[in-house]
């Protein structure tokens, strides 16, 4: 193996998601009905909507944020409800596909191709939501500025929806090599090429780092997933330092218990700026990008 990067050293999910390649083998996962590999099934998200809607308090003319929105898979499950809904993401491919199915259905949802962490997102929205663990490919700074923004969206009363990928996961990963011809059967490039994977784990930070090295006959690109596998404390602590209340714990967005040994878990968080004076000033971020590899 080559040597071990320094944690957060790069940070290239913006480009991997709207690589014109890439972001068509994506959206192909996104809309497999059964397929958990760049969404969830599609049975799971019609319960997990289900679950939201009343556990955020949203009702018809509610306002909604979907960061990292993806292809509308949940966004116009929810416009279809009355809810108003933003999307963002990095994706055109999948922003266009998400237009496509709010137009078709006649949604209340509005799509919107940016990276999150530093697109105009407006504000005055009863709830936000970051769905598929999307917040553990962040740095902790870039998670700092994510929850700064969240909470300079919500309006007062506002939630803050999200899943976390769970300490207990970092023990699922190994460190290794892997080099073939055609890595992942074909996902990384539309020309013939030579793929590496290299995986590194960083106990101390319960953070793990898949690497790719994509080389094709036009020069070789790299894509950096970083999994930083978080405690229920860890989040917590940065909830606050954010200014959120309490949150509740979930096991998943369908509202499942929580169970600490499970690989996965959910939080719903308001912020405090809910219970302050109107007049209270709120950090805002500037910097980041989106989501993870899948």
């Amino acid at each position: 193996m080559s040597s071990r990067p320094a944690p957060w050293s790069a940070f290239t999910t913006p480009q991997f998601w709207d690589d014109p390649h890439i972001s068509q083998r994506m959206l192909a996962a996104h809309l497999d009905p059964e397929g958990p590999a760049a969404s969830r099934p599609h049975a799971f998200i019609d319960r997990s909507v289900d679950w939201l809607i009343p556990a955020l308090g949203l009702s018809s003319g509610s306002r909604l944020l979907d960061l990292g929105c993806g292809p509308g898979l949940y966004a116009n499950r929810i416009a279809s409800r009355g809810i108003e809904v933003v999307g963002v993401d990095a994706s055109r491919r999948s922003i266009s596909h998400a237009r496509s199915g709010a137009e078709s259905g006649s949604f209340p949802a509005r799509f919107v191709v940016g990276d999150y962490l530093s697109a105009s997102l407006g504000d005055g929205y009863d709830a936000v939501i970051l769905i598929f663990e999307d917040y553990c490919a962040l740095s902790p700074r870039q998670r700092s500025v994510l929850l700064n923004r969240v909470g300079a969206a919500l309006s007062p009363g506002g939630r803050f929806l999200f899943d976390v990928t769970a300490a207990p996961r970092f023990e699922t990963f190994s460190e290794g090599t892997e080099t073939a011809a055609q890595l992942m059967d074909g996902f990384w490039a539309a020309q013939p090429y030579v793929g590496t994977r290299t995986t590194w784990r960083y106990p101390v930070e319960r953070l793990v780092l898949e690497r790719y090295t994509i080389r094709t006959a036009d020069g070789t690109r790299r894509f950096w997933n970083w999994t930083h596998c978080l405690t229920a404390d860890e989040v917590g602590m940065e909830l606050a330092a954010a200014g959120f209340d309490t949150p509740q714990w979930f096991g998943d967005v369908a509202g499942a218990d929580y169970d600490p040994d499970r690989d996965v878990f959910a939080v719903i968080a308001a912020h405090q700026r809910a219970t302050e004076s109107e007049d209270q000033p709120s950090a805002r971020g500037t910097t980041g990008g989106r989501g993870r590899v899948v």
